[in-house]
Protein backbone atom coordinates (compact mmCIF):
# COMPACT_ATOMS: atom_id res chain seq x y z
CA UNK A 1 0.00 0.00 0.00
CA UNK A 2 0.86 3.38 -1.21
CA UNK A 3 0.12 6.63 1.04
CA UNK A 4 1.58 10.40 0.31
CA UNK A 5 0.92 12.77 2.86
CA UNK A 6 1.06 16.95 1.83
CA UNK A 7 1.45 19.17 4.26
CA UNK A 8 0.86 22.98 3.91
CA UNK A 9 4.07 23.58 5.59
CA UNK A 10 6.85 21.87 7.36
CA UNK A 11 9.35 23.09 10.17
CA UNK A 12 11.40 21.45 12.72
CA UNK A 13 8.99 22.02 15.68
CA UNK A 14 5.85 22.06 14.19
CA UNK A 15 3.23 19.94 15.72
CA UNK A 16 1.63 19.13 12.16
CA UNK A 17 5.00 18.64 10.96
CA UNK A 18 5.74 16.03 13.69
CA UNK A 19 2.34 14.38 13.35
CA UNK A 20 2.88 13.93 9.75
CA UNK A 21 6.59 12.37 10.60
CA UNK A 22 4.90 10.10 13.24
CA UNK A 23 2.54 9.00 11.00
CA UNK A 24 5.24 7.88 8.18
CA UNK A 25 7.37 6.04 10.90
CA UNK A 26 4.09 4.05 11.34
CA UNK A 27 3.46 3.54 7.75
CA UNK A 28 7.29 2.13 6.90
CA UNK A 29 6.49 -0.18 10.50
CA UNK A 30 3.35 -1.77 8.07
CA UNK A 31 5.64 -1.91 5.09
CA UNK A 32 3.66 0.65 3.49
CA UNK A 33 5.40 3.25 0.74
CA UNK A 34 4.89 6.89 0.04
CA UNK A 35 6.79 10.49 0.42
CA UNK A 36 5.70 13.27 2.54
CA UNK A 37 5.48 17.20 0.88
CA UNK A 38 4.96 20.48 2.03
CA UNK A 39 4.54 23.81 -0.32
CA UNK A 40 6.70 25.80 2.17
CA UNK A 41 9.52 24.11 4.41
CA UNK A 42 11.63 25.46 6.58
CA UNK A 43 14.86 26.13 5.91
CA UNK A 44 16.25 24.36 9.19
CA UNK A 45 14.33 21.37 8.50
CA UNK A 46 16.25 18.18 8.23
CA UNK A 47 16.73 17.60 4.56
CA UNK A 48 15.29 14.88 2.36
CA UNK A 49 12.21 14.03 4.81
CA UNK A 50 9.78 16.31 3.29
CA UNK A 51 9.67 17.02 -0.41
CA UNK A 52 8.57 19.96 -2.36
CA UNK A 53 4.73 19.91 -2.94
CA UNK A 54 6.26 20.76 -6.85
CA UNK A 55 7.68 17.61 -7.24
CA UNK A 56 4.24 15.60 -6.33
CA UNK A 57 2.88 16.04 -9.75
CA UNK A 58 4.96 14.15 -11.52
CA UNK A 59 4.73 11.31 -9.39
CA UNK A 60 2.16 8.96 -10.88
CA UNK A 61 1.67 5.86 -8.28
CA UNK A 62 -1.40 5.98 -7.11
CA UNK A 63 -2.37 5.21 -3.46
CA UNK A 64 -4.30 7.36 -1.04
CA UNK A 65 -3.24 11.10 -0.61
CA UNK A 66 -3.17 12.33 3.07
CA UNK A 67 -3.76 15.76 3.53
CA UNK A 68 -2.78 17.44 6.95
CA UNK A 69 -4.90 20.87 6.57
CA UNK A 70 -3.09 23.65 9.24
CA UNK A 71 -3.23 26.96 7.22
CA UNK A 72 -4.05 28.54 3.42
CA UNK A 73 -2.46 26.90 0.88
CA UNK A 74 -3.24 27.15 -3.37
CA UNK A 75 -1.51 24.09 -4.42
CA UNK A 76 -2.96 21.51 -2.49
CA UNK A 77 -6.60 22.35 -4.45
CA UNK A 78 -6.13 20.73 -7.37
CA UNK A 79 -5.38 17.37 -5.61
CA UNK A 80 -8.14 16.57 -4.36
CA UNK A 81 -10.91 15.28 -6.04
CA UNK A 82 -9.10 13.99 -9.18
CA UNK A 83 -10.16 10.60 -8.35
CA UNK A 84 -7.23 9.52 -5.97
CA UNK A 85 -8.11 8.28 -2.78
CA UNK A 86 -7.77 10.57 -0.60
CA UNK A 87 -7.87 11.58 3.33
CA UNK A 88 -8.33 15.23 4.51
CA UNK A 89 -7.20 15.46 8.41
CA UNK A 90 -8.25 19.62 10.05
CA UNK A 91 -5.69 20.09 12.66
CA UNK A 92 -7.08 23.59 13.19
CA UNK A 93 -7.11 27.13 11.99
CA UNK A 94 -6.09 29.64 14.54
CA UNK A 95 -8.44 32.88 14.13
CA UNK A 96 -7.70 35.78 12.19
CA UNK A 97 -8.08 38.05 14.74
CA UNK A 98 -5.05 37.01 16.75
CA UNK A 99 -2.72 37.80 13.94
CA UNK A 100 -3.47 40.84 12.35
CA UNK A 101 -1.63 43.05 14.92
CA UNK A 102 1.40 41.06 15.14
CA UNK A 103 1.84 39.13 11.95
CA UNK A 104 -0.60 40.66 9.16
CA UNK A 105 0.65 38.04 6.16
CA UNK A 106 -0.37 35.09 9.29
CA UNK A 107 -3.58 36.78 9.49
CA UNK A 108 -4.24 37.29 5.90
CA UNK A 109 -3.89 33.01 5.75
CA UNK A 110 -5.93 32.88 8.56
CA UNK A 111 -9.02 34.55 7.45
CA UNK A 112 -8.51 32.81 3.65
CA UNK A 113 -8.06 29.36 5.25
CA UNK A 114 -11.39 28.04 6.87
CA UNK A 115 -13.53 28.62 3.06
CA UNK A 116 -10.66 26.46 1.80
CA UNK A 117 -10.96 23.98 4.40
CA UNK A 118 -14.64 23.89 3.81
CA UNK A 119 -14.10 23.55 0.15
CA UNK A 120 -11.44 21.03 0.30
CA UNK A 121 -13.61 18.96 2.66
CA UNK A 122 -16.37 18.66 0.01
CA UNK A 123 -13.80 17.22 -2.55
CA UNK A 124 -12.49 14.69 -0.04
CA UNK A 125 -13.13 11.47 -0.09
CA UNK A 126 -12.89 10.84 3.96
CA UNK A 127 -12.37 13.88 6.25
CA UNK A 128 -11.42 14.18 10.24
CA UNK A 129 -10.47 16.56 12.76
CA UNK A 130 -7.67 15.60 15.55
CA UNK A 131 -10.45 16.57 18.03
CA UNK A 132 -14.39 16.77 18.20
CA UNK A 133 -13.57 20.35 18.62
CA UNK A 134 -12.41 20.48 14.77
CA UNK A 135 -14.42 18.07 13.47
CA UNK A 136 -17.66 19.73 14.79
CA UNK A 137 -16.75 22.81 12.71
CA UNK A 138 -15.75 20.92 10.27
CA UNK A 139 -19.26 19.43 9.61
CA UNK A 140 -20.73 22.44 9.72
CA UNK A 141 -18.91 24.37 7.50
CA UNK A 142 -18.16 21.53 4.97
CA UNK A 143 -22.01 20.38 5.56
CA UNK A 144 -20.69 16.96 6.10
CA UNK A 145 -22.14 14.81 8.77
CA UNK A 146 -19.41 11.95 8.29
CA UNK A 147 -16.24 13.78 9.71
CA UNK A 148 -14.87 11.90 11.67
CA UNK A 149 -12.36 12.28 14.79
CA UNK A 150 -8.68 10.81 14.33
CA UNK A 151 -6.65 12.11 17.41
CA UNK A 152 -3.11 12.68 17.75
CA UNK A 153 -0.79 9.97 17.46
CA UNK A 154 0.63 10.23 20.71
CA UNK A 155 3.87 7.79 21.62
CA UNK A 156 4.95 8.16 25.18
CA UNK A 157 7.49 6.25 24.91
CA UNK A 158 9.36 8.75 23.03
CA UNK A 159 9.37 11.07 26.07
CA UNK A 160 11.18 8.89 28.21
CA UNK A 161 10.91 7.88 31.80
CA UNK A 162 8.33 10.40 33.78
CA UNK A 163 10.16 10.03 36.95
CA UNK A 164 12.69 12.39 37.76
CA UNK A 165 15.38 13.69 40.39
CA UNK A 166 13.55 14.60 43.56
CA UNK A 167 14.13 18.41 43.92
CA UNK A 168 15.22 19.91 46.83
CA UNK A 169 13.42 22.28 49.06
CA UNK A 170 12.52 25.16 46.35
CA UNK A 171 9.40 27.17 45.08
CA UNK A 172 6.98 25.77 42.97
CA UNK A 173 7.62 25.44 39.06
CA UNK A 174 5.21 26.55 37.03
CA UNK A 175 5.28 25.56 33.13
CA UNK A 176 3.44 26.09 30.26
CA UNK A 177 4.62 24.77 26.34
CA UNK A 178 3.37 26.31 23.41
CA UNK A 179 4.54 29.13 20.50
CA UNK A 180 4.76 32.25 21.62
CA UNK A 181 1.56 33.50 20.42
CA UNK A 182 -1.42 35.65 20.72
CA UNK A 183 -4.09 33.29 21.03
CA UNK A 184 -1.45 31.23 23.39
CA UNK A 185 -1.76 33.92 25.84
CA UNK A 186 0.92 34.29 28.04
CA UNK A 187 0.52 37.38 28.70
CA UNK A 188 -2.47 35.92 31.05
CA UNK A 189 -0.34 33.17 31.92
CA UNK A 190 2.13 35.79 33.05
CA UNK A 191 0.00 37.96 35.08
CA UNK A 192 -1.65 34.93 36.57
CA UNK A 193 1.68 33.59 37.71
CA UNK A 194 2.71 37.20 39.38
CA UNK A 195 -0.53 36.77 41.50
CA UNK A 196 0.80 33.21 42.68
CA UNK A 197 4.26 34.95 43.38
CA UNK A 198 2.76 37.33 45.92
CA UNK A 199 0.97 33.94 47.34
CA UNK A 200 4.52 32.01 46.75
CA UNK A 201 7.19 34.35 46.25
CA UNK A 202 10.00 31.56 45.37
CA UNK A 203 7.60 30.62 42.91
CA UNK A 204 9.18 30.58 39.36
CA UNK A 205 7.63 30.42 35.49
CA UNK A 206 9.17 28.94 32.21
CA UNK A 207 7.40 29.64 29.09
CA UNK A 208 8.95 27.09 26.21
CA UNK A 209 7.83 28.24 22.37
CA UNK A 210 8.89 29.43 19.38
CA UNK A 211 7.85 33.20 19.04
CA UNK A 212 5.73 34.52 16.07
CA UNK A 213 8.32 37.11 16.02
CA UNK A 214 10.84 39.23 17.67
CA UNK A 215 8.11 41.88 18.87
CA UNK A 216 5.83 39.71 20.53
CA UNK A 217 8.82 38.15 22.34
CA UNK A 218 10.12 41.47 23.59
CA UNK A 219 6.74 42.26 24.87
CA UNK A 220 6.01 38.78 26.90
CA UNK A 221 9.62 39.62 28.57
CA UNK A 222 9.04 43.20 29.18
CA UNK A 223 5.99 42.24 31.03
CA UNK A 224 7.58 39.52 32.91
CA UNK A 225 10.31 41.70 34.21
CA UNK A 226 7.45 44.11 35.20
CA UNK A 227 4.97 42.29 37.00
CA UNK A 228 7.63 39.17 37.95
CA UNK A 229 10.91 40.24 37.80
CA UNK A 230 13.61 37.49 37.96
CA UNK A 231 11.57 34.98 38.44
CA UNK A 232 10.40 33.73 34.35
CA UNK A 233 12.06 31.84 32.07
CA UNK A 234 12.04 31.68 28.41
CA UNK A 235 13.25 29.22 26.06
CA UNK A 236 12.64 28.35 22.83
CA UNK A 237 14.47 25.70 20.18
CA UNK A 238 15.41 23.46 23.27
CA UNK A 239 16.34 19.27 22.51
CA UNK A 240 13.44 16.84 23.30
CA UNK A 241 15.15 15.62 26.18
CA UNK A 242 15.93 19.33 27.48
CA UNK A 243 12.17 19.38 27.14
CA UNK A 244 10.99 16.22 29.27
CA UNK A 245 13.59 17.47 31.47
CA UNK A 246 11.19 20.97 32.16
CA UNK A 247 8.50 18.67 32.67
CA UNK A 248 10.04 16.97 35.20
CA UNK A 249 10.70 19.72 37.44
CA UNK A 250 7.19 21.32 37.24
CA UNK A 251 4.66 21.47 39.84
CA UNK A 252 2.13 23.11 37.51
CA UNK A 253 1.15 23.16 33.91
CA UNK A 254 -1.05 26.09 33.40
CA UNK A 255 -2.78 26.61 29.83
CA UNK A 256 -4.77 29.72 29.34
CA UNK A 257 -4.97 29.50 25.65
CA UNK A 258 -8.21 31.09 24.00
CA UNK A 259 -7.93 28.82 21.39
CA UNK A 260 -6.59 25.11 20.92
CA UNK A 261 -7.34 22.36 18.12
CA UNK A 262 -5.80 20.32 19.99
CA UNK A 263 -3.05 21.19 22.47
CA UNK A 264 -0.67 17.88 22.71
CA UNK A 265 1.58 19.57 25.69
CA UNK A 266 -1.21 18.44 27.93
CA UNK A 267 -0.46 14.79 27.18
CA UNK A 268 2.55 14.92 27.51
CA UNK A 269 2.05 17.13 31.10
CA UNK A 270 -0.35 13.88 31.90
CA UNK A 271 2.69 11.86 30.80
CA UNK A 272 5.37 13.84 33.27
CA UNK A 273 3.00 13.68 36.12
CA UNK A 274 2.30 17.56 36.40
CA UNK A 275 -0.84 18.52 37.21
CA UNK A 276 -2.71 20.36 34.35
CA UNK A 277 -4.77 23.89 34.97
CA UNK A 278 -6.39 24.53 31.79
CA UNK A 279 -8.99 27.07 30.30
CA UNK A 280 -11.77 25.43 29.16
CA UNK A 281 -11.17 27.01 25.52
CA UNK A 282 -11.27 25.26 22.23
CA UNK A 283 -10.49 21.47 22.38
CA UNK A 284 -8.98 21.82 25.47
CA UNK A 285 -11.72 20.85 27.47
CA UNK A 286 -12.64 17.80 25.96
CA UNK A 287 -8.46 16.38 26.06
CA UNK A 288 -8.00 17.13 29.42
CA UNK A 289 -11.49 15.77 30.51
CA UNK A 290 -11.78 15.08 34.50
CA UNK A 291 -7.42 14.84 34.70
CA UNK A 292 -7.12 18.48 35.40
CA UNK A 293 -8.59 21.83 36.72
CA UNK A 294 -10.59 23.33 34.26
CA UNK A 295 -11.23 26.92 34.48
CA UNK A 296 -14.21 29.45 33.11
CA UNK A 297 -12.96 31.36 30.62
CA UNK A 298 -15.00 33.87 33.32
CA UNK A 299 -12.27 32.95 35.76
CA UNK A 300 -10.33 36.34 36.84
CA UNK A 301 -6.37 36.04 37.39
CA UNK A 302 -7.00 36.66 41.23
CA UNK A 303 -8.94 33.09 40.83
CA UNK A 304 -6.48 31.71 38.58
CA UNK A 305 -3.61 32.56 40.97
CA UNK A 306 -5.57 31.08 44.36
CA UNK A 307 -5.87 27.81 42.03
CA UNK A 308 -2.33 27.75 41.19
CA UNK A 309 -1.61 28.02 45.21
CA UNK A 310 -4.13 25.49 46.13
CA UNK A 311 -2.83 22.88 43.29
CA UNK A 312 0.91 23.27 44.26
CA UNK A 313 0.31 23.05 48.57
CA UNK A 314 -2.09 20.30 48.74
CA UNK A 315 -0.19 17.05 48.07
CA UNK A 316 -3.38 14.90 48.03
CA UNK A 317 -4.84 16.78 45.16
CA UNK A 318 -1.71 16.33 43.33
CA UNK A 319 -1.85 12.46 43.43
CA UNK A 320 -4.84 12.27 42.21
CA UNK A 321 -4.77 14.54 39.36
CA UNK A 322 -1.47 12.42 38.66
CA UNK A 323 -3.99 8.96 38.53
CA UNK A 324 -6.45 10.83 36.40
CA UNK A 325 -3.88 12.26 33.95
CA UNK A 326 -2.69 8.62 33.75
CA UNK A 327 -6.15 7.28 33.05
CA UNK A 328 -7.02 10.02 30.47
CA UNK A 329 -4.08 8.72 28.57
CA UNK A 330 -5.59 5.92 27.91
CA UNK A 331 -8.30 7.77 25.89
CA UNK A 332 -5.00 8.71 23.58
CA UNK A 333 -3.38 5.17 23.25
CA UNK A 334 -0.66 5.15 21.00
CA UNK A 335 -1.86 1.74 19.36
CA UNK A 336 -6.11 2.52 19.40
CA UNK A 337 -5.26 5.92 17.48
CA UNK A 338 -2.84 3.92 14.87
CA UNK A 339 -5.71 0.99 14.78
CA UNK A 340 -8.53 3.93 13.91
CA UNK A 341 -6.00 5.47 10.97
CA UNK A 342 -4.95 2.04 9.56
CA UNK A 343 -8.70 1.10 8.97
CA UNK A 344 -9.28 4.48 7.42
CA UNK A 345 -6.97 4.30 5.13
CA UNK A 346 -7.71 0.60 4.28
CA UNK A 347 -10.98 1.08 3.13
CA UNK A 348 -10.06 4.42 1.06
CA UNK A 349 -7.46 2.52 -0.88
CA UNK A 350 -9.85 -0.70 -1.76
Amino acid sequence: MKVDQVLCAAGPVDAVTNQALAYRRLFDGWGWEGTDYAEVIAPTMEGGLVKPLRSLAGDRGGGVLLVHYSGYTPAIGPLLGNGRPSLLISHNITPAKYMWDQEPFEGVRCSLAPDQLAELAQRADAVAGVSEFNAGELRVSAGRDDVSVIPVLFDRSRLGSPGGEVAAARGPRVLFVGRLAPHKRQDLVIRAFAGLRRLCPEARLTLVGVPISGAFEAGLRGLADELAPGAVTFESGIAPEALWDRYRSADVFLCLSEHEGFCIPLLEAFHFGVPVVARAAGAVGEVVGDAGVLLSPDDDLTTIAEVLRIVVSDPELVSELRLRGERRLAVYDHELTAARLREQLTILAG
